[in-house]
């Protein structure tokens, strides 16, 4: 009797399961997704270079006088201004010079006045005959003598003054003074052999130099003339006072400077030269463009990328760089319709300008691209889109 009546509960069971509806399937919503329309700009074509930065002035520090350095008064790499002391040179000899010198004018000085003294009383006594003209001659010679001595021991006091100030060497410019190469106790050369005690580089401004090809700096040069002249005729022959190579630096050519951790070109400078000569080799020219460095983050020597205005501004389209994406090798960017069903398109893509991208070919100032959430999208899929202000690309 038991294995039947667990047999009736299981069946029981089974059927009371069967009788349970299974819940609806609800579809997840869209995903959410950022986007934004193009931005219509004018953008001047430009061309990119390599550069380094290189110091507007640099001084190697070299002591006038030789000794043992007895003091240094500054931190390796630390910022100095004009006449800021830095080096202490042994100046004990130099005084002692400095003491003779003033001792032999004194004596110069007396033997001077007692010439002259004698002298006079020669030219009171020569009418009476008590003395004769040769006498007298002779005296207003040694009387000439010792003032010429006299002139000659002043020049020595003199330099021997200078000597003494020279055992202080100072900062000629304001920079960053390097490490140094000597110490306290160590016996440094002057003159014809001087030591190099350090070196001191300006910082702020700071040039970048690069090699441009020539007709790229023809273009922007006749471009800068015309805005220069303000007639927007091109430039056939310069007319008198008109910028010229020698020059240049009042056209204002603008430079934009990057160093190798920046995104898109930061920093602004101006063209300040152009070198004399084309490299016949290469068909480049070296130029220079200077630029304030205020964080002094550029320092002598770093690489730096450089970029320089080419043709004139024209209009175009521009978009966010983050949503161009790279699908089997093509640039795409993915378009939100009306129906809010997003489209891969296959774009042309054009300089960096800033944030933005360029655009030559494949979207128009119309379209709604995708520039947050690309991970959740696919072509035809369809998504809620959120309108985002378009951010302003980079101006000149």
């Amino acid at each position: 009797m038991l294995p039947r009546a667990f047999a009736t509960a299981a069946l029981l069971v089974a059927l009371a399961g069967c009788g349970r509806s299974s819940p609806p399937v609800v579809a997840p919503p869209p995903p959410e997704v950022v986007v934004t329309r193009p931005v219509v700009a004018e953008v001047t074509d430009t061309i990119e270079l390599t550069g380094n930065a290189t110091a507007v002035e640099t001084v190697d520090l070299k002591p006038r006088v030789g000794g043992f350095v007895t003091a240094v008064h500054f931190d390796d790499g630390q910022d100095v201004g004009v006449g800021d002391p830095l080096f202490d040179i042994d100046d004990r000899s130099y005084r002692i010079a400095r003491d003779q010198a003033e001792a032999e004018i004194e004596r110069e000085q007396a033997e001077l006045l007692e010439l002259e003294s004698e002298l006079i009383r020669d030219q009171a006594l020569l009418p009476r005959g008590a003395v004769t003209q040769e006498q007298v001659g002779i005296i207003t010679a040694k009387r000439d003598m010792a003032a010429a001595t006299l002139k000659k021991d002043r020049a020595m006091l003199a330099q021997a003054d200078l000597d003494l100030g020279f055992c202080r060497v100072t900062a000629p410019i304001a920079g960053r003074i390097g490490a140094r190469t000597v110490n306290v106790g160590e016996l440094v050369g002057g003159g014809g052999t001087p030591t190099t005690l350090a070196t001191i580089v300006s910082v702020d401004p700071i040039y970048v130099t690069f090699f441009a090809d020539e007709r790229s700096l023809l273009v922007a040069r006749e471009r800068a003339i015309r805005d220069w002249r303000g007639d927007g005729e091109p430039e056939a022959n310069a007319a008198e006072g008109e910028p010229t190579w020698r020059n240049i630096r009042d056209l204002a050519i603008p430079v934009d400077v990057a160093l190798v951790t920046d995104e898109g070109f930061p920093r602004r400078g101006v063209l300040s030269f152009v070198d004399i000569a084309v490299r016949a080799s290469t068909g480049t020219v070296r130029c220079r463009a200077i630029l304030d460095n205020p964080d002094r983050l550029i320092a002598p020597g770093m690489f730096c990328r450089v970029r320089l205005p080419f043709g004139d501004p024209a209009e175009a389209i521009l978009v966010a760089d983050r949503a161009i994406g790279i699908e089997q090798g093509r640039r795409t960017v993915a378009i939100v319709g009306a129906d809010d069903r997003v489209t891969i398109r296959e774009i042309t893509p054009g300089k960096l300008d800033g944030s933005m991208r360029v655009v030559t070919k494949g979207l128009s100032a119309d379209d709604r691209v995708i520039v947050s959430g690309l991970q959740r999208v696919r072509d035809g899929a369809v998504v809620r889109p959120v309108e985002a202000q378009p951010a302003p690309p980079a101006r000149e």
